[in-house]
């Protein structure tokens, strides 16, 4: 991966709070707005939702998600060149009962202390997203694409 590129992708994912979640049963996409936590090693993100929605209905069904993050809030309107959008494929592999969960859990809420009744509610689940590829566009015709090693 180019060194600007990579850098430009790290500062995009480490520096926004939200992103947009596409799932699919197959059939239909849906689209959710999303808090999310990164484990920037493995790059793994990590979202929490109620076990009834909508999304984790669609995870159960089909693994493959695409994750957008843009700088939308921070780039000028009159200005298209400053805009970055990052696309990153991957799948959900589902997280097993135990600590890790837990730290995971508190990590949000630290983060997010306003997501903390949400994040301890007995209908909520976390989501562990493995990004497995990205492309990055940068302006109207920038684009960059690239595998992620540790996928």
């Amino acid at each position: 991966m180019s060194k600007d590129k990579k850098q430009i992708i790290d500062q995009l994912i480490l520096g926004q709070e939200l992103c947009v979640l596409a799932t699919s049963d197959g059939l239909e996409p849906h689209t959710s707005l999303m808090t999310y936590l990164l484990d920037h090693a493995s790059m793994k993100f990590f979202f929490l939702t109620r076990k009834a929605s909508r999304k984790s209905r669609n995870l159960r069904k089909c693994a493959h998600v695409s994750l957008l993050i843009d700088n939308r809030t921070t780039h000028l309107p009159n200005s298209p060149d400053s805009a970055l959008a990052l696309t990153i494929h991957g799948v959900h592999v589902p997280l097993r009962k135990g600590q890790t969960i837990d730290a995971i859990v508190k990590r949000f809420i630290m983060k997010y202390p306003y997501i903390q009744d949400f994040a301890l509610h007995p209908d909520t689940e976390l989501i562990r997203i493995q990004a497995r590829s990205a492309t990055l566009l940068q302006g109207f015709e920038d684009k960059y694409e690239t595998k992620f090693d540790n996928s």
